[in-house]
């Protein structure tokens, strides 16, 4: 967490674009975020512009101040604080129907931590509350690392990606102890910020079960152009998928956010 806690790229998401998945996700459950919405996250404020156009309270959350102070000039309705995601403790038990983590937020996380996390984020959730979410394709993995990606860097950017190979190299060879293959998981060093984070990966499947055993219930997985990716499917030409989840259980005290 210590790199996105820099706020180092806040102009690489200062953008209000959104692309076909959070589309079709915003435009899908626009019920469900039309109540007290949380964004996990939520760095520029891409995203929670375009979720304040249709809820009736937003709330955000950043670990990196420079983002925080830029989502609240952007989005001057929103409720943006500045804190770490693995603690939620602000925010009252049942207290909020939809909870939104776009761009893998949940990814910057090892296993233990993201389990916490689930628990945290049902607890927060009215009962039937929805989690929405991306988080990268276990299916998509064999396609990062290279060498030719290492040294190619990007295409588009010839002179510029020569330039970073030096820090590129030496952010992968730091990195890559950090590795671990798990049945469920992986944790890998990929092409992101010039190598210098590791994500979590896993697949549909196994994320399906993940959220099963912290209380929530799959809705729907979709890949990035918004289709949906059926159980069993490995859909390895994605790099991510985006999963909408309910909160099942018992009812949970409804507590005002303070």
């Amino acid at each position: 967490m210590a790199f996105w806690a820099l706020g180092g790229t806040v102009g690489y998401y200062s953008n209000r674009g959104l692309r076909p998945v959070e589309t079709t996700l915003l435009e899908r459950y626009r019920a469900a975020l039309g109540g007290r919405v949380l964004e996990l996250g939520c760095g520029a404020g891409r995203v929670t512009s375009h979720l304040c156009k249709g809820s009736d309270a937003v709330f955000a959350l950043d670990i990196a101040r420079q983002m925080v102070v830029e989502c609240q000039r952007v989005c001057p309705e929103a409720r943006v604080f500045e804190g770490d995601l693995r603690d939620l403790s602000r925010f009252g038990s049942g207290s909020l129907d939809a909870v939104f983590g776009t761009f893998n937020v949940l990814d910057m996380l090892g296993d233990g931590e993201r389990g916490r996390v689930l628990d945290q984020i049902r607890r927060i959730l009215r009962p039937d509350g929805l989690l929405i979410f991306s988080s990268h394709n276990r299916g998509y993995a064999a396609r990062l690392g290279t060498p030719f990606r290492l040294l190619v860097g990007d295409p588009r950017q010839p002179l510029r990606s020569l330039a970073r190979l030096p820090m590129r190299l030496g952010n992968r060879r730091r990195m890559r102890w950090l590795e671990r293959s798990e049945t469920d998981y992986a944790i890998l060093n990929d092409a992101a910020h010039d190598f210098a984070v590791v994500h979590y990966y896993i697949s549909r499947d196994s994320q399906e079960r993940q959220l099963g055993g912290h209380g929530f219930e799959l809705v729907q997985c979709l890949d990035l152009e918004g289709r949906v990716v059926p159980c069993g499917a490995m859909a390895a030409d994605c790099p991510e998928l985006s999963y909408v989840a309910r909160r099942v259980g018992p009812a949970t005290l409804d507590v005002v956010v303070h």
